[in-house]
């Protein structure tokens, strides 16, 4: 009987006829069955031959695999595949047929189920709270940009503060003291990409695990899940017409270690928090030795009078961290972000920062800073503020109809979105079901159950077609369903 001169071996394309190539073609034929546990291999100068390459480049091969224990040799008799990758072989086998769940931890699982910082890829009514981007002056942005770009150097290819460009530090310094009344040092400004970030590491710089948190109910879902992230207990202060009850929040948690609010733009019932319970709010903090976050995430948009003065300005305790954010105003992807912090957490903050993505980058700064001090800021935020409050007015004036069916709105005459309510949620949640627009629910942002609901309208991004014709859309499927 002729002796067997051994498996065909993979082919292999002429180009690649390199050791590693060889090797792994060989490895990946055993681990997928193609070369059978036990089949015996032809001899290294056939196998030279059969490749066109030297064998003296097959010998290593071989010898690397046997011994990382797929091959096996025997004196007399050849090379083999080893009998004990059959176990290997078969889980590639069935790898296309079984199908491994990953299992979140509980927290995974709970966080991964809040998509509220999430947004939409296309702004359809009523999804789109993003800053419109139709009026932004991109040739100034471009030609400030580059400029930018050369002032740094090689500089802006490089590590960057975590705490922020000391330009940009001082430019919203400066913007904070003209426009919100806010005076601070530069050096209590830390820059950050968002204010979801900013959120995220003052709870994890001020929290242990266990300490109590007030939110509002309803609330910013990527507020309650930063303080979560942090292993916070929440606790759930109701919103009324004046903003947090905090007489309630003290009687339930006196003890809490910080208060969340928006108190400009109460987020998302789009009151504001009354002068009686901002004083009240700052009271218990300095009582407590507790802390105020203050979310102003659209301050600059007020459509009548000036804007709302900011708890930060109330406060003479220095109980208030303020969060503010130029991604509203400006455009989503600029990741530009700050908080106002006494000067002693701001290395702190910073040095939790470069444990998360390190820094913001230097040209992003350094432009956003010439923009803000060259004044493109401010003749930017005053056409927004026209072109957000024209939008405002027209879907108040397109949903007027429907008062006379029970729903009502906030009167404070700011932000980007609307929440229009009724006491009868069934009522609600039928609209929402009957209606083709993109309508997100109120008790979607609550922790305790509410007798009524509402629906949370975002308008910024939308231009004048896609925000009439939303409006029609909805008044029609409120006026379809009977209350």
């Amino acid at each position: 009987m002729r002796q067997s001169r051994g498996a065909l071996l993979p082919p292999v394309p002429a180009v690649r006829l390199r050791r590693g190539a060889l090797y792994g073609a060989l490895r990946a034929a055993v681990l997928d069955g193609v070369l059978a546990p036990g089949e015996r291999l032809p001899s290294t100068r056939q196998a030279a031959a059969d490749y066109g390459v030297s064998r003296g480049m097959l010998e290593e091969i071989f010898a690397q695999l046997t011994e990382e224990g797929f091959f096996q040799r025997a004196v007399g008799r050849g090379t083999f595949v080893a009998s004990t990758v059959s176990r290997l072989s078969a889980a590639a086998q069935s790898k296309e047929t079984r199908r491994f769940s990953p299992v979140p931890s509980r927290r995974g699982h709970a966080m991964a189920a809040i998509a509220a910082c999430r947004e939409p890829a296309v702004p359809r009514p009523f999804n789109a709270g993003i800053a419109d981007t139709s009026e932004f002056p991109w040739k100034i942005w471009l030609r400030l940009q580059a400029r930018a770009a050369r002032e740094l150097g090689r500089a802006g290819l490089d590590f960057a503060d975590p705490r922020g460009l000391s330009n940009l530090r001082s430019a919203i310094a400066h913007y904070l003291a003209q426009f919100r009344g806010i005076h601070c040092h530069p050096r209590q400004v830390i820059v950050f990409n968002s204010a979801q970030q900013a959120l995220h590491l003052l709870a994890l710089l001020l929290l242990n695990p266990g300490d109590a948190v007030w939110i509002e109910d309803p609330c910013y879902l990527g507020a309650r899940a930063a303080f979560q992230l942090a292993g916070a207990a929440i606790a759930a202060v109701p919103v009324d017409h004046e903003g947090m009850r905090v007489d309630i929040a003290v009687r339930r948690s006196p003890r809490a270690r910080i208060a969340y609010v928006t108190p400009s733009h109460q987020y998302p019932t789009g009151v504001a928090l009354s002068l009686d319970r901002r004083i009240a709010l700052i009271e218990w903090a300095a009582r407590n030795n507790a802390w105020i976050v203050e979310d102003d995430y659209d301050g600059e948009f007020r459509y009548q009078g000036q804007p709302l003065t900011a708890l930060y300005s109330l406060d003479s305790h220095a109980r208030v961290l303020y969060i503010g954010t130029l991604n509203k105003s400006m455009f989503v992807s600029l990741r530009v972000a700050y908080a106002v912090v006494p000067e002693e957490i701001v290395e702190p903050l910073a040095n939790i920062r470069t444990q998360m993505d390190g820094f913001t980058p230097a040209v992003r700064q350094m432009a956003m800073s010439l923009f803000l001090d060259e004044g493109h800021f401010s003749s930017h935020l005053r056409r927004m503020r026209a072109l957000y409050g024209a939008k405002r007015a027209a879907l108040i004036e397109g949903l007027a109809p429907l008062a006379a069916a029970g729903w009502t709105w906030s009167s404070n005459p700011a932000g980007m979105h609307l929440l229009m309510s009724h006491e009868r949620g069934d009522y609600v949640r039928a609209v929402a079901a009957s209606s083709s627009l993109e309508l997100a629910l109120l008790r979607s942002y609550r922790v305790a159950r509410a007798r009524g609901d509402g629906l949370f309208l975002r308008f910024g991004a939308l231009d004048a077609a896609s925000l009439h014709g939303g409006i029609a859309a909805l008044v029609a499927a409120a006026s379809k369903v009977r209350p």
